[in-house]
């Protein structure tokens, strides 16, 4: 019944013995409050045998602060992985045996530090994967140290099946050299497809977002106050901002959505709220599109159903653009609308119009600031086509 601190007070301790006493469960990580650490009150010890005891894994701190170990003897159990580090601090063992394990790889990630300073290693009797990542270090070290091997003929690879039951002296480092160009491919092609795929997903995903810190960083890349400044004389001409066409239905929301967008130097012209009163209704729309610097179509269904609309606004919208030569609509759509139904009903085409005029009204609450802001890029565009 191992438990934390059962080492505690032996300072002196340099020898401990714990064959065959079937210690795998004290070093679980699946147990209860993780692994036991017995052996962190034992940092004397220069001798330590656990061979034959179904290891199975050895927790990532059990041989912290054992500088002092010489000889660590772990033959005889089912270790199959070690973590990375694990034998860092053993930096005065000189005897290591872990023969009859199920080890497969030696990296130096794991045993540099332990095989630097060794005079006798015993590893023998593993099922070794002999290629290129789990294997070409540990051969190189084989042959070019002088760290004593017995029994070297009994290091055997198990896979893969060119090198299996043949030694692992045999193994061909060579063939590893081939795999360099292949290997950095791979990680260049695969690196470009993740990326290009994440470009993807965010574009898809998130472009409209992308798209409204873009405009704002241009925006203050460019200066646009100082831009509007250039065409004061052209906007002196005009009393409105934007005419806006719009069915009775749809009042609710250009109040809500493109009214609190107005200030003092930008007004949207109204039918309801802004015609003189007296004047004809043909009239009120001739003067007041003259008078405005663009002209806004808020696109729905009721829109297109709208007989006065299809009479009299969109004929001197189109008469108005034709004949100045003015890049002026901006269309809004709050509705899916088919192609025929705008040709049919506004006699417009999308195809007429830049596609910065083209604005489609979002769903999601959280992409109307970016509507907003596409808005009022329409509306300080030039009149001036091409």
């Amino acid at each position: 019944n191992i438990k934390n601190g059962w080492l505690d007070g032996l300072q002196h301790l340099s020898v401990l013995k714990l064959q065959h006493n079937n210690l795998a469960r004290v070093w679980k990580n699946a147990n209860p409050g993780g692994p036991v650490l017995f052996l962190r009150d034992a940092q004397n010890l220069t001798v330590l045998e656990l061979d034959y005891n179904g290891l199975d894994e050895i927790p990532t701190m059990a041989f912290r602060d054992l500088s002092q170990l010489r000889y660590l003897s772990i033959s005889g159990n089912l270790l199959n992985f070690l973590h990375d580090s694990i034998f860092d601090d053993l930096r005065s063992l000189r005897y290591l045996r872990m023969q009859k394990n199920l080890l497969t790889s030696v990296r130096p990630e794991t045993f540099k530090v332990p095989l630097s300073n060794l005079t006798d290693l015993y590893m023998d009797h593993n099922p070794f994967d002999c290629t290129c990542e789990s294997i070409m270090w540990f051969h190189k070290w084989l042959n070019t140290t002088n760290t004593s091997v017995p029994d070297v003929e009994s290091y055997i690879c198990n896979t893969p099946s060119l090198y299996f039951n043949r030694s692992v002296l045999d193994f061909n480092p060579e063939s590893c050299k081939d795999l360099v160009p292949f290997q950095a491919a791979y990680i260049i092609s695969s690196t470009l497809v993740l990326g290009l795929m994440v470009i993807a997903f965010l574009v898809h995903y998130q472009g409209w977002r992308i798209h409204f810190y873009w405009n704002i960083l241009v925006s203050r890349t460019l200066d646009i106050n100082e831009f509007r400044y250039k065409r004061l004389s052209e906007l002196s001409r005009y009393k409105y901002k934007a005419y806006i066409v719009h069915s009775q239905k749809d009042t609710l929301w250009v109040e809500r959505s493109l009214l609190p967008l107005e200030d003092n130097d930008f007004k949207f012209f109204l039918e309801d709220r802004d015609a003189m009163p007296g004047c004809s209704t043909l009239e009120t729309i001739v003067d007041n599109m003259r008078m405005s610097r663009k002209i806004v179509f808020v696109v729905t269904e009721a829109l297109l159903n709208d007989p006065c609309c299809r009479q009299f606004k969109v004929h001197h919208a189109l008469h108005q653009v034709m004949e100045e030569n003015r890049d002026s609509l901006v269309l809004i759509f709050l509705e899916d609308v088919a192609e025929y139904r705008l040709t049919q009903s506004l006699m417009l085409r999308k195809g007429m119009l830049k596609r910065r005029c083209m604005l489609q009204w979002p769903l999601q609450k959280e992409r109307i600031a970016a509507f907003r802001q596409k808005l009022q890029r329409a509306l300080a565009s030039s009149n001036r086509v091409g």
